[in-house]
């Protein structure tokens, strides 16, 4: 493969810089949503709130005893703390797939931008819980070796890694080059089969805990298309008429089912939280499942 011409990479350096106030407001209002519902909620436990309660010992300051908590037991005194408060580095990916950046709706993102969203957005709410993150993306780049970071230029240099990254054909989840307390990814998962599992399998077989969310568009979801359309593969010139599409939508809609349903089976056999997002509906939804299930695995 020839390397890019230095023209190629300006321009790709141009509209990057272009994408990446957008990109970062919208992960700002996502997360900045979540966190006001969170401490809205002033609730204890793991999940969608950042405190839990742990019994008050001999090493603890008195001024961390939480007396309203400990008046509801007779026989104890209880200190709260951030459920974050043990450090951890989270890897993070989000699919460069020619797939992803479909979008049904001109008015509305395309897969890619919203799984987009959702990884800085999830970024920023472990950053400023103290976490590190490690883009799992630039593993491709030799770039991913490093011990991850908290920082909120982490969160910059990952955002703008996800707009530079240009379509692939495929683009299966990468494997860590290091231990992870927690990992995510982020696609629409409709790689093929066989080795979309046999990558997930490697991966689970570390014992490192994973997390995957599937974006898809509302129109993959219905099939809405009638009368005479074209349909060109996502990665390549490959083009296909149908006469009457909706002829079609049964047989598609089964065949979708069919590879989420295989993906839903090794997920469930394997214990891995697998989180349906679809495009048309609220991120910050999509942000608060995600929250929970690293939480889960956190504090099990």
């Amino acid at each position: 493969m020839s390397s890019p011409r230095p023209l190629d990479l300006e321009q790709s350096a141009t509209k990057t810089a272009g994408h990446l106030p957008a990109l970062l407001v919208d992960a700002e209002t996502v997360a900045n949503t979540l966190m006001a519902g969170a401490h809205g909620r002033r609730q204890g436990g793991s999940g969608e709130t950042f405190w839990q309660y742990r019994p008050y010992t001999s090493d603890d300051s008195a001024t961390r005893i939480d007396w309203r908590q400990s008046a509801r037991s007779a026989h104890q005194l209880f200190v709260r703390e951030t459920e974050w408060e043990t450090s951890a580095v989270i890897g993070l990916w989000s699919a460069a797939s020619a797939s992803m950046a479909y979008g049904s709706d001109q008015n509305g993102p395309t897969k890619r931008w919203r799984a987009q969203v959702l990884a800085v957005a999830l970024a920023l709410l472990l950053t400023r819980a103290g976490e590190r993150i490690l883009d799992l993306g630039q593993s491709r780049g030799g770039g991913q070796g490093g011990e991850g970071s908290g920082s909120a230029g982490a969160v910059m240099a990952f955002a703008e890694a996800l707009l530079a990254r240009p379509p692939l054909p495929t683009d299966l989840p990468p494997l860590a080059s290091r231990p992870l307390a927690q990992i995510v990814y982020i696609s629409d998962f409709y790689d093929d089969l066989d080795p979309l599992l046999k990558r997930l399998s490697t991966i689970a077989g570390t014992g490192q805990p994973l997390t995957l969310v599937q974006i898809s568009d509302p129109a993959e979801d219905a099939f809405p298309f009638e009368g005479r359309r074209l349909f060109q593969q996502a990665a390549g010139q490959d083009r296909i008429v149908f006469g009457d599409a909706a002829a079609v939508r049964d047989a598609y809609r089964q065949a979708r089912t069919a590879h989420l349903g295989t993906l839903e089976d090794f997920c469930r056999r394997r214990g891995i939280p697998l989180l349906h997002h679809r495009t048309d509906l609220p991120a910050t939804a999509c942000l608060s499942a995600l929250h929970a299930a690293i939480s889960g695995y956190r504090f099990r």
